[in-house]
């Protein structure tokens, strides 16, 4: 038995427009029925949402929450609507072998809309943690790359397989050029096959960057944005954007945070954002068993980092909801707040005070404001969120790789 709400004098950030407009929205059932100024209760529950941000449902485009499978995922609640994301995009937990697995138990079940990338490798992106034994990558077996399976099982599970995944790192393949290229070509080829796109992890590779940047297409995602490896895609003493950056940016290649424990640095986000302006174009946090409780925590930490960096409210709303949308193929139905739509909602608050916000090398920065999830509603269920004590405690609660070679290894 569903309610019917009215959220009165909200700040609606609508995924579209630069300035919020103070507006209410009147849900009926699992829809978004009505917005607009000052509407007259309905014999709806009525929510008041002054001093409060009222956003499309937020959008998570890189998490791992093949829950019970591997060293990584999670429970998809704990990166999901306890946090303000109504929907997310699990990129590459699961392969060819593993995914049906995925979709009968975790996707299926879930609350939260859950699409996924599958892995090139058929058996997902199980192990690979520098502290966790076996120490073993997912490119060590090049007869993992099995491209007719992995676009068979794109083919029969459309709604939900929406592209394909590579972590192109040394160390995830024994240090074995043959194997990234092997793994890097099949996921392309994957892409090709089913018209959709693929998202790459790169970073401490043997596959040069440029190559790397100059090989994608309009609509594939480069992850992890900002991590701090010696072949990040911004160069020299000044952190500029390398030319092949700029043309993979100009040619539509979409650039995501992915902050994950090993590939946010404020020594390289903080340059390429105030110094060059490469902003994201979308926001994430690769958020998983390693990171959950630091640096990551949730989508609302990871927004605030990119506030304190400077980035406009209405860009980083933007780049939490439409874009992601976007890239996901789903514009038509998730991402903004407009009436006959699903009623998937994040309520915000924009707390001021002092936060420490840290990287994944345990640096800290002190913001003066923070997102902050209140309540969320997903195809019109309203509940509240979960809002830490602290978005960020001390590294010492959480696990800061020590050495160049952990980083290498950890996504």
């Amino acid at each position: 038995m569903y309610e019917n709400y009215l959220i009165k004098n909200g700040q609606l950030y609508d995924g579209i427009a630069d300035t919020p407009a103070t507006a209410d929205v009147r849900v009926r059932e699992t829809v978004i029925a009505e917005i607009g100024p000052n509407l007259p209760p309905d014999g709806e529950k009525e929510i008041d949402a002054t001093g409060l941000m009222v956003v499309p449902g937020l959008i998570d485009l890189h998490v791992h929450v093949f829950n019970g499978t591997g060293q990584w995922s999670i429970d998809p609640a704990l990166a999901g609507l306890q946090t303000g994301v109504t929907t997310v995009l699990d990129t590459g937990s699961a392969g060819a072998l593993t995914f049906k697995t995925f979709h009968r138990y975790i996707i299926s079940e879930a609350e939260e809309d859950i699409f996924a990338l599958l892995n090139i490798s058929i058996f997902g992106c199980m192990t690979g943690h520098p502290d966790t034994e076996p120490v073993m990558g997912e490119l060590t077996d090049t007869r993992h790359f099995h491209v007719p399976s992995t676009v068979a099982c794109i083919r029969k599970f459309p709604d939900r397989a929406v592209g394909a995944k590579v972590r192109l790192t040394a160390a995830l393949a024994d240090g074995k050029p043959e194997n990234e290229q092997a793994a890097f070509r099949g996921t392309l080829d994957v892409a090709a096959q089913t018209n959709t796109f693929i998202m790459i992890h790169h970073g401490a590779s043997n596959i040069p960057t440029a190559t790397m940047l100059d090989a994608l297409r309009p609509g594939d995602v480069v992850t992890h944005l900002y991590h701090r490896q010696d072949d990040s895609p911004f160069e020299g003493p000044g952190r500029k954007p390398a030319e092949a950056l700029l043309r993979a940016r100009e040619r539509g290649v979409v650039f995501d945070v992915g902050h994950g424990v090993g590939s946010f640095s404020w020594s390289r986000a903080e340059p390429a954002c105030r110094e060059h302006g490469f902003w994201p174009d979308t926001i994430s946090t690769d958020v998983h068993s390693f990171n959950l409780n630091g640096p990551v925590h949730d989508m609302p930490t990871t927004m605030s980092k990119l506030l304190y960096l400077g980035m406009p409210i209405h860009d980083i709303i933007r780049a939490s909801t439409k874009r992601p949308a976007e890239v996901l193929g789903i514009g038509d139905q998730f991402g903004t707040l407009r009436p006959g739509r699903q009623a998937d909602i994040t309520l915000l608050r924009l707390e001021s005070g002092a936060f420490e916000l840290y990287d994944v090398e345990g640096k800290a920065r002190t913001a003066r404001k923070r997102f902050a999830p209140i309540s969320v509603f997903k195809k019109g269920v309203h509940r509240p969120c979960r809002i830490s004590e602290s978005l960020a405690p001390s590294p010492d609660t959480w696990a800061v790789p020590s050495t160049v070679q952990e980083l290498n290894r950890t996504a």
